[in-house]
This record gives C-alpha cells, sequence and structure tokens, in this order.
C-alpha cells in the first residue's frame, strides 16, 4: 500500500484477476478495511497486467549472468534488491501502455499480445 500510494497517490485503484487465489475472502476483506478500490478483471488477463510485465523484468534482473541461488535467503534478498531498485520510469511506462493494450486485446478479440 506505502508503495501504491507513493506511485499514484490516493488516488489509485487496485487491479488484479479474479482467479481464486487472489479473491480468497481475506483478501477481499483486508482490501475492503483499507478503502482500497478493486477493478473487475477477466480471469486469465496477463497482458492486461502490467505486474506480469514487472515479474518479468525482475526474473530477468535477479537471473541476469548466469546468476544461481543456492538458499531461500540469497534469493529471497536478490529479489528484494531487485524490487527496490526498479526505476521508476518503468513502472510508469507500463502504466501508460494499459490504453493501448486494451485496444490491442479489443482488436485481437482478447487474443495474447506479445508485452
Amino acid at each position: 500500500m506505502p508503495f501504491a500510494e507513493n506511485i499514484g497517490g490516493r488516488n489509485w485503484k487496485y487491479q488484479q484477476d479474479d482467479a481464486p487465489i487472489h479473491a480468497s475472502n481475506a483478501t477481499k476483506n483486508y482490501l475492503n478495511s483499507k478503502n482500497v478500490t478493486v477493478l473487475e478483471w477477466p480471469l486469465m488477463s496477463p497482458d492486461l497486467n502490467p505486474i506480469e510485465s514487472v515479474l518479468r523484468i525482475m526474473s530477468r534482473k535477479v537471473y541476469e549472468n548466469g546468476e544461481q541461488f543456492y538458499s531461500v535467503n540469497a534469493l529471497k534478498t536478490a529479489i528484494e534488491s531487485v524490487w527496490y531498485n526498479l526505476e521508476p520510469e518503468i513502472l510508469q511506462t507500463l502504466i501508460m501502455s494499459m490504453e493501448k493494450r486494451v485496444y490491442n486485446v479489443k482488436l485481437r478479440n482478447g487474443k495474447t499480445l506479445n508485452y
């Protein structure tokens, strides 16, 4: 929540698909208790979900140069380092790409895009 507020201030909405793992009562209750507005979103829609792109970017950075991890703590440290050092411009670019993504998904009748 603090991260989202740093990027979008107080005027932001939470976007996730309605996959059962994301739509538990505990999750819904938590978001409701924090007055978070949740967008309705179709199942299995990675082209419309910027976090999927963020996760791919992070994965490439975590494992760049053939990096291997031999403990959970080492991997966790690497992931956290990449997360906290993501350039804000990457996130802003992904956010700004949403209108184009929605348009292209509509043009392709819901078929997958290459983002």
